[in-house]
């Protein structure tokens, strides 16, 4: 499968490992947040766990979101789950 992501006004193609990288990336920390919802783990162990799974999967479209939201590795301020609703 041929995944293209656009950055900027460029178009660059995302090899199946790097897709591959994003999905295990984002099922890993599916079950972290999970985890953290139901009172397992704190925000702090979530923020440890998504900086850890950032530099093993290296995560490009995680990067991408990080770059535009200001968000910083190992701080919970843009968690979806600190937002109030």
């Amino acid at each position: 499968m041929l995944v293209m992501l656009q950055t900027g006004s460029e178009v660059a193609r995302m090899s199946e490992e790097q897709f591959r990288n994003e999905k295990m990336y984002h099922a890993t920390m599916n079950i972290a947040k999970s985890l953290m919802e139901q009172g397992a783990m704190t925000a702090e162990e979530y923020g440890q766990i998504d900086t850890i799974f950032r530099n093993k999967y290296r995560p490009i479209l995680v990067s991408l979101q990080t770059e535009i939201s200001g968000y910083k590795a190992g701080s919970m301020a843009s968690c979806d789950t600190d937002k109030e609703e």
